[in-house]
């Protein structure tokens, strides 16, 4: 395979490296981490005397946790390594369905309910400053989601940071958090103070969806270019479509948050008047003098 900015010359990691057992090892730690403390915080809010959480929260979690493991350890992380396509489908996943999944697992309700009240203060405190309202709107988690996308597809010269020993792993731990933060700011379901309207968060979505298309078609146009990977056609084609899937999962989740936020609460809202009125009937189906 020719030498490019995605191949500088060094080979894949392959099986029996140090530098690749490393990277390996740092995955498995990081993500039973997550998996550990999710459950330890589970356990605590049980022994706290709290309700139980809802059993879909750990299944999230922990699907969240292992997909993450399974694309960052082991022979998918060394394909990732040896290929464009590998790469983007680690992308895809860490980046977009991974962060689904964690959000999903309402990791700040089990906190909060795992700790003294006064720690859940300090927290609620500690959220509502400015910085982190302005980090956590959707606006801004859109940005730090796409702008580093789109410089590190947009030509060949930032590929290279794919075999970085520092900054590929750093790259993977970033595609984790803006996409963990894009997708609290539109759908999280743990307690949010300043959250967007739907209809800011709808429009951001939309942008969001068309940059990530814009940034497939522009990698399918510049492949076959000096210094791009020979894979590139079939890496772009992958982020187009695959992004896709999981743009539509994430519309579709969207929806079903706005409709419990708004939908149901009017039907609600229509629903005691219509009881009163049938309450008040008289026998011929008439209202009574009140």
């Amino acid at each position: 395979m020719p030498d490019g900015p995605h191949h500088p010359g060094p080979p894949a990691p392959v099986v029996g490296d140090p530098t690749a057992f490393a990277l390996d090892a740092a995955a498995v730690v990081v993500w039973a981490c997550l998996a550990v403390l999710y459950l330890a915080a589970g356990r605590a809010a049980a022994l706290r005397g709290r309700d139980a959480r809802p059993l879909r929260y750990s299944i999230a979690w922990l699907s969240g946790t292992a997909l993450g493991l399974a694309v960052t350890a082991g022979p998918l992380a060394r394909a990732a390594a040896g290929t464009l396509t590998g790469h983007m489908a680690v992308h895809l996943v860490l980046g977009m369905i991974v962060p689904l999944l964690l959000v999903l697992g309402a990791p700040a309700t089990v906190f909060l309910r795992a700790v003294p009240g006064r720690v859940g203060r300090t927290y609620s405190r500690i959220v509502r400053t400015a910085a982190l309202r302005l980090l956590a709107h959707p606006l801004t988690a859109m940005l730090l989601a796409t702008v580093p996308m789109a410089l590190l597809y947009w030509d060949g010269a930032g590929l290279a940071v794919l075999h970085h020993a520092v900054l590929g792993p750093l790259l993977h731990v970033h595609f984790v958090a803006s996409g963990t933060l894009f997708a609290y700011a539109v759908i999280g379901i743990d307690p949010h103070p300043h959250r967007a309207p739907a209809w800011v968060r709808a429009a951001v979505v939309v942008a969001a969806i068309a940059v990530h298309g814009m940034v497939a078609k522009h990698l399918y146009s510049v492949a076959g270019r000096g210094g791009m990977p020979p894979d590139t056609e079939q890496a772009a084609l992958l982020m187009y479509y695959g992004g896709d899937v999981a743009h539509a999962l994430l519309l579709v989740l969207f929806c079903a948050q706005v409709y419990r936020e708004t939908g149901r609460h009017r039907r609600g809202a229509r629903m005691p008047s219509g009881s009163t009125a049938g309450s008040d009937a008289g026998p011929g189906g008439s209202r009574t003098a009140g």
